[in-house]
């Protein structure tokens, strides 16, 4: 058994959707060139696979669950989760509005974007 009393409830843990759980989330680059593009392109061709925007910084989201992650959205691991999941909190959470600037789902929006219309 997991103990997840010291889920901090002064910003609404016990009520959070687990976002950050459901969804992959990494930092790669802008892409430079035109291979590099295709590339995001044909990556954008998968309904699990998004890129967003923030801060001027990319990422490419994968949407999924973590396996720790129990009916109740909360973390079967809880203890020994990984040091990534222990240092996501507020400003960050997702719980607290949208964690992107542009969300990127398909390669004609990836098209527009870099085109400047997006």
């Amino acid at each position: 058994m997991t103990d997840n009393s010291r889920i901090p409830t002064s910003f609404g843990c016990r009520e959070c959707p687990a976002t950050c759980c459901k969804n992959l989330a990494m930092g790669i680059g802008k892409p430079q060139n035109k291979n590099e593009v295709d590339d995001l392109r044909w990556q954008l061709h998968f309904d699990t696979v998004k890129v967003y925007v923030r801060n001027k910084r990319w990422y490419q989201l994968v949407e999924g669950k973590c396996m720790y992650l129990g009916d109740d959205n909360r973390c079967q691991e809880y203890n020994g989760r990984p040091q990534i999941c222990r240092r996501h909190n507020p400003p960050d959470c997702e719980l607290y509005g949208r964690y992107y600037d542009t969300m990127i789902s398909t390669p004609g929006e990836l098209d527009d974007y870099l085109k400047g219309r997006g």
